[in-house]
């Protein structure tokens, strides 16, 4: 078995899921500790929740830097992720924290959070219904190399505009002006040069 973190799959979603959990739990810990106390100011509510805040800051950027680095998940299954974390997470608090009742309801509910995500995360109805599933590339892994196989890209309206303004005959016409002019100067300094030539006499 390969245990190097960036070729070890196992590794890259044991280390994704911990940080992910990790901070997850201290954002919901973070929002609700203070509930019990119903005399606190909002400078305290807030002093008490703030650093909680700030520690799953720290472990949820490194979790999402992870899932999107080795393209363990999409953005969307992070999505995901964190309502069924935070779901189950609120039923844990309310169940032992705030001392409140867990229904049934909320059982069938995050059940239905886990089956939504399964179907994404496996594209269980795509596969059902023969829809292709686009890979996943890790970063870094493209080619940058043109692909022959696709059509060459169409040219651009400008380039469009600049073809239909050219003449038939594939002589544009400011470029026949400005030779003309040149060729128009070159001949005056010609004729002014023989003139001089014929003024001077030989002595």
């Amino acid at each position: 078995m390969d245990l190097k973190f960036s070729t070890s799959k196992p590794l890259q979603y044991i280390s994704y899921l911990l940080l992910f959990i990790t901070a997850q739990s201290f954002s919901m810990w973070g929002q609700y500790v203070t509930l019990p106390y119903k005399s606190l100011t909002y400078w305290q509510g807030f002093t008490m929740a703030i650093k909680y805040a700030w520690i799953d800051w720290f472990f949820m950027t490194f979790a999402v830097d992870i899932g999107h680095r080795y393209n363990l998940v999409t953005p969307t299954q992070d999505t995901f992720l964190l309502i069924i974390l935070q779901f189950t997470l609120v039923l844990l608090i309310n169940q032992f924290y705030l001392k409140q009742k867990v229904y049934r309801s909320d059982i069938v509910a995050f059940a239905i959070l886990l089956v939504g995500y399964v179907i994404s995360f496996f594209n269980v109805v795509s596969k059902m219904l023969g829809i292709p599933v686009p890979k996943k590339l890790e970063t870094g892994t493209e080619s940058k190399q043109p692909d022959e196989s696709k059509p060459p890209e169409k040219a651009s309206k400008k380039v469009k505009r600049i073809r239909a303004i050219k003449p038939k005959n594939g002589k544009n016409k400011n470029t026949d002006k400005t030779t003309d002019k040149t060729t128009d100067k070159t001949i005056d300094i010609d004729k002014n040069k023989n003139n001089t030539n014929d003024s001077i006499e030989p002595l």
